[in-house]
């Protein structure tokens, strides 16, 4: 058993090899065609490489993304608010990540692209007749963007034929990133200028509207009604005070004199007078005087309502105030907000083809190719075409 099993692997050992010898010999067969097959590709792509297609120059610049705060958080930053850690971190790369990615949809923009197509009349290098097809080469082809949101850097890369206008275009760029950017800054400015200018006037609208209530309650139950209440509280002390001080002495003369002399009635109208009094004060609704204590809960309570209205609209007031002044200077700032760290330059070596991988890759593609298609004609297509010829004879 062991044995039959050995005579069949070398069998098949045998009939690979075989097949093997029969490929060489096919390829040592037509070696002549192989070879000058792949030598006139080489030359085809070798020719086009050096004098048919353009080498390709690259120049490139780099540039920061600002630490600046844009928009409404930007302003608020700048007023008493505690600062709020941690946000940045919720957001998938944080402020640094999301203003790269801003800068990279500004220089795919179709604004952007086409200006620069434009400028440098890139339609007739591209020999292109269309301005869609323009931009998407422009796109795809030439304009190279590399973001680093680790080190929040953003690098802008041009392919061109020419060197010197390779590093005008990466040039351009950066200028239209600034332009354009400064541009989004001073009307995303105007708007946060508009809706905090909107809210600064109702707040002061609001402000002269609770301090014209104040006023009017003010001219009604005077300027403090609550420390009119304490002097009243302790007007009411005193009477209750005295009331007793004069009831205790009643008492004395009653037990001296007689209860009609003069010096009693007297004493007992004293009384009388002063329990009316009180009674005044504690009882008494009508709004001339100042001296009760009924319903006076309500009005210091509205009193200090007022008061507290006129106070928090005044503190609104005064946070807005600094804020709103930053965004009208926001409004009208335009300083270059990108960073540039590294200037393009023109280039010296050339970025692309890399001629000798593409002539070294071709020969590899075209040995494989040709070697395969001879070996599939002889064992396969030409055996077929025999076996018909013998057929149809």
């Amino acid at each position: 058993m062991d044995n039959s099993k050995e005579i069949l692997k070398s069998e098949n050992n045998f009939s690979q090899q075989s097949v093997i010898l029969r490929y060489i010999e096919i390829l040592l067969t037509h070696k002549k065609f192989l070879i000058i097959s792949v030598l006139t590709i080489i030359f085809i792509i070798s020719f086009l490489l050096f004098f048919i297609i353009k080498p390709l120059f690259y120049s490139s610049a780099v540039v920061k993304a600002s630490a600046k705060s844009s928009g409404i958080s930007g302003l608020l930053s700048g007023g008493n608010l505690p600062d709020i850690g941690g946000l940045e971190e919720l957001s998938g790369g944080g402020a640094t990540a999301k203003e790269l990615s801003l800068y990279t949809q500004i220089l795919l923009s179709r604004r952007c692209v086409e200006e620069t197509i434009i400028k440098f009349n890139l339609m007739e290098v591209y020999d292109e007749k269309y301005m869609q097809n323009a931009v998407k080469i422009f796109r795809e082809n030439v304009m190279d963007i590399t973001k680093d949101t680790k080190s929040g850097t953003l690098e802008i890369g041009i392919f061109d034929p020419s060197p010197e206008r390779a590093r005008d275009i990466a040039n351009f760029l950066v200028e239209q990133l600034n332009k354009i950017n400064i541009e989004m800054n001073v009307l995303n400015a105007k708007t946060n200028r508009e809706f905090i200018e909107e809210r600064y006037n109702i707040v002061k609208k609001d402000l002269a509207s609770a301090e014209d209530s104040l006023k009017m309650y003010q001219d009604i139950y005077g300027i403090a009604p609550d420390i009119v209440v304490k002097a009243v509280t302790q007007s009411e002390i005193t009477l209750e005070a005295e009331i007793k001080s004069e009831e205790v002495k009643l008492e004395l003369l009653k037990k001296i004199l007689t209860p009609d002399q003069s010096e009693v009635k007297g004493q007992e109208d004293k009384i009388t007078l002063l329990k009316k009094q009180l009674f005044d004060i504690q009882n008494s609704t009508d709004g001339t005087s100042k001296l009760q204590l009924k319903g006076t809960p309500d009005l210091v309570l509205n009193y200090l309502r007022l008061t507290r209205n006129v106070e928090i609209q005044n503190k609104i007031l005064t946070y807005l105030v600094p804020i709103f002044e930053q965004a009208k200077i926001e409004e009208k700032k335009e300083m270059p907000s990108v960073i540039i760290l590294d200037q393009p330059n023109v280039p010296e070596l050339k970025k692309k083809p890399k001629r000798m991988t593409v002539i070294f890759l071709s020969f590899l593609i075209s040995v494989v190719i040709i070697s395969f298609s001879l070996i599939l004609y002889e064992s396969l297509i030409k055996e077929l075409i025999q076996a018909l010829k013998r057929k149809n004879a």
